[in-house]
């Protein structure tokens, strides 16, 4: 089952959901609303810092296959963004999750979001992926899909309805899985390839990483059916550890 998780801090969450709401007849049962395979859950907190929230769902008597994130996504730069991300931290959780931890990721799942929101093509919106960060910490595959960077944004009903079709709308894409090196925050060549090259990016490093072998082992184990890494710009001795651990360079 599809989980989409709401905050109610979070305003582009709830305008995300109200969509959602909308396209489909829901059934309330408990603290959450069902339809076919998907389940809604508004939780009263941000997103971030709800650690496990997959047991939690579970603990409810429902099935958590997928976690998906429907959030505001903000920065400093104000750029207009529909963004898809793997969770979890390279170091210190200054913002949820766990020190060190990387979620398991649903990439296959993720390269449909980013395509789809691609050919909606809203006028004004960058669609990409962005970098691994922050929480929360859970076991089951999960990703975040979010709208930025302003409250103008958060407050589009363009951007949130197409987040929230894309999630309705969302399937498990035929093709290769990859991590992805390099690069920035946002993460604009990894986009492309996915797009041009049909490659399911999950965890994305990004260039400020200072990267061992354990965290390429970590986001090769958390990107389900790893089998590639592609890289943004130099960085030096990468080829050799991307070897190491049996993934071959795109």
């Amino acid at each position: 089952m599809f989980c989409i998780i709401f905050s109610k801090e979070d305003e582009a969450s709830i305008n995300i959901s109200r969509f959602i709401m909308q396209k489909r007849k829901w059934k309330k049962e408990k603290e959450v609303y069902i339809s076919d395979d998907f389940l809604l859950y508004f939780i009263d907190d941000l997103h971030i810092y709800h650690d496990d929230i997959d047991k939690e769902i579970e603990a409810k008597g429902y099935e958590a296959d997928t976690v998906v994130f429907a959030s505001r996504h903000a920065s400093l730069q104000n750029r207009k963004t529909l963004s898809v991300h793997a969770i979890g931290n390279f170091g210190t959780a200054e913002y949820g999750g766990k020190d060190g931890k990387l979620v398991r990721c649903s990439p296959l799942l993720m390269l449909s979001a980013l395509k789809i929101l691609k050919e909606k093509n809203l006028k004004g919106y960058e669609v990409c992926y962005e970098a691994t960060h922050h929480g929360p910490y859970l076991e089951k595959p999960s990703f975040f899909i979010e709208v930025g960077s302003t409250k103008e944004e958060w407050n589009d009903e363009r951007a949130c309805k197409a987040i929230a079709e894309t999630i309705l709308e969302m399937t498990e894409e035929k093709a290769k899985s990859a991590i992805g090196i390099g690069g920035g925050h946002y993460a604009p060549r990894f986009s492309e390839i996915a797009i041009e090259k049909n490659v399911a990016f999950g965890h994305i490093a990004p260039k400020y990483v200072k990267l061992d072998d354990e965290i390429l082992f970590k986001m090769k184990n958390s990107t389900p059916y790893c089998k590639m890494a592609y890289l943004h710009g130099k960085i030096e001795g990468i080829e050799e550890k991307i070897k190491k651990i049996g993934l071959e360079i795109g």
